[in-house]
């Protein structure tokens, strides 16, 4: 009664109840009162009528009016009056219609007038001098008027007595009339609370369900709700594995504690099997033991229990089966509202079961695709160190120390797979640069050096046909910008150079600053980083160039590159080999 989905409506109805039988009740004791008391005086009447008219009548029937009433007939009368008369009588009288009267006794009787045929039965209220109110009753009766006068007080008190009897009699049926109706409401209300709250929390349930992509966090949910919704103490869900035609424990659940146990394992207990195989509800009563294996040997199960087992399917396919026990030391066997709210349950689930398989194949197979795309990168990758005369592993290099740079400087982790991607195919576009430009020995004249700035265009127009490396275009396309504004392809400065772009300019260059090259050795480290340090404001981001330092001063393992790389000799913009270098 302490739930207000129960309260609120109990009340109105038991207020508006209690009303409306009161009004009946009500009601029918004045209706039945006011017809008691039209009928008291009738029946008073009829009842002293019918025991008093018919034995005087005979008695003086053969009496001559003329004459005097034999003593003996009057005895006679007096002796029968008072036995057959009621205690209230005050007086009787025999007359002829005429008027002749052959025997009085007790009070007189005021005079009126007879009934006008045998049987009539009349009667009157009429008061004595005295102030005592009587009932008269005449009756005709073989041929003589017999008139007897009742006290009407009398009268009034036994219908007093009887209205209150009615009133009693019509309150207790009142009484029990609003308990019952309270009962019946209550247990009503009761039900259909209950339902109401066993269907709200299947929708909670399936909403919650649904909106989970985890096959894992579905499952142990449904477990979860199938153990609460049963009071089972156990609860197990099934998959069915088409492709190995086995049915495979994946989820087991202690009600007792919560806790939820995965497996991936296949069962063979026959309730199972069956509820799989004929996609029927199977409720049993059984040895227990089997659930050991479920939850282990030192899950205190029984030996006797009962297992209700019921399938997921969609239409006539059968997705898997949830399974819930119920020890010897619980409720007994499952009632068919239980196996009805398990039935619906696994109906809810079976939905949000497989959407989460499907959307876990999808995801296996996009990583698998990925995968395979990123295979394809550094066999691309591969293809172009070798075109370009590089020794293997530079492309791989640059983009872990680029990785590792744009973590430290707190780009988003969803950012990394890009970012590595932008540095791996950073120098895509020198495909479409010629054989004779990208390897002539010479220096480069100016329209030869157009074609070699033209790479990161030609690299953004090969990548943006490819829909999940676009977000890797930004090193394509501005890695050789510069942080003053006299880069290529687009001239574009400070801020407005992606910070990824800027991250991998100071990468590129110093990578390229330590491998070898025709016209010199490899520079140091230190060496390098002084380049670098002399270029930020100019070429590089100053601050990308500080968190860089910090990087290798941490990270001495970035600063030994897998593999030497010999660069050609167009590698950076402006070197020549009997020139100043410039810094890529």
């Amino acid at each position: 009664m302490g739930d207000p989905a129960v309260t609120r409506p109990y009340l109105r109805f038991g207020l508006a109840s209690i009303l409306a039988v009161a009004m009946v009740a009500g009601a029918f004791a004045y209706i039945a009162l006011g017809q008691r008391n039209g009928d008291r005086d009738a029946a008073a009447a009829a009842a002293v009528a019918g025991a008093t008219a018919p034995p005087l009548a005979d008695l003086f029937a053969g009496i001559d009016p003329a004459a005097p009433v034999p003593s003996e007939v009057r005895a006679t009368a007096d002796s029968l009056v008072w036995r057959l008369a009621l205690g209230d009588v005050r007086g009787v009288r025999v007359s002829t219609p005429g008027g002749t009267v052959l025997y009085e006794s007790g009070s007189p009787i005021p005079p009126g007038s007879p009934p006008a045929a045998p049987g009539d039965l009349a009667h009157v209220r009429a008061e004595t001098p005295d102030g005592v109110m009587l009932l008269v009753v005449r009756s005709l009766h073989s041929g003589l008027v017999v008139e007897v006068a009742q006290d009407a007080a009398a009268i009034d008190a036994r219908a007093t007595g009887a209205s209150t009897r009615l009133l009693v009699t019509v309150g207790v049926f009142a009484f029990l009339a609003v308990g019952l109706l309270q009962l019946a409401f209550w247990w009503g209300i009761r039900t259909f609370a209950r339902e109401h709250g066993h269907l709200s929390y299947l929708y909670d349930t399936g909403q919650e369900l649904r909106s989970s992509l985890d096959l894992h966090d579905v499952l142990s949910r449904l477990s979860q709700d199938a153990v609460r919704l049963t009071s089972a103490r156990y609860g197990v869900v099934a998959l069915y594995d088409e492709d190995t035609s086995e049915v495979m424990l994946r989820v087991g659940c202690d009600g007792a504690s919560g806790a939820v146990s995965l497996h991936q394992r296949a069962i063979d207990e026959w309730f199972v099997r069956r509820c799989v195989a004929t996609n029927t509800t199977v409720a049993s009563d059984q040895s227990a033991q089997a659930f050991k294996a479920f939850f282990g040997s030192d899950a205190p199960i029984d030996r006797q229990g009962w297992v209700l087992c019921v399938p997921m399917a969609i239409r006539d396919r059968v997705v898997g089966a949830v399974a819930v026990l119920r020890t010897s030391g619980g409720n007994g066997a499952f009632s068919a509202e239980e196996v009805r709210l398990l039935e619906h349950l696994a109906a809810q689930a079976v939905t949000a079961v497989e959407q989460a398989i499907l959307f876990a194949k999808v995801r296996a197979d996009a990583k698998e695709i990925e995968a395979s795309y990123d295979s394809t990168l550094k066999a691309l990758m591969a293809a172009l160190d070798a075109k370009d005369e590089v020794t293997e592993g530079h492309c791989e290099r640059v983009a872990r120390i680029t990785t590792e740079l744009a973590r430290l400087m707190g780009m988003p982790e969803a950012m990394m797979v890009h970012i590595e991607r932008g540095a791996l195919l950073h120098d895509v576009g020198k495909i479409g640069v010629p054989d004779g430009i990208l390897k002539k020995p010479r220096a480069l004249t100016d329209s030869e050096w157009e074609a070699m700035r033209k790479h990161p265009l030609l690299a953004g127009l090969m990548v943006s046909k490819v829909g999940f490396l676009e977000p890797a275009l930004p090193i394509l396309l501005y890695h050789h910008e510069r942080y003053d504004g006299s880069g290529y392809p687009f001239g574009l400065a400070g801020d407005n150079i992606p910070l990824e772009a800027r991250i991998f300019s100071v990468i590129d260059a110093y990578d390229a600053m330590t491998s070898d090259r025709p016209y010199r050795p490899a520079m140091t480290h230190a060496v390098a980083m002084d380049e670098i340090r002399g270029n930020a404001g100019t070429q590089f981001d100053p601050q990308v160039v500080a968190v860089f330092e910090q990087l290798m001063a941490t990270r001495r393992d970035l600063r030994e590159p897998t593999g030497r790389r010999v660069l050609s000799i167009h590698d950076i913009e402006g070197a020549q080999p009997d020139s100043g270098e410039q810094v890529a």
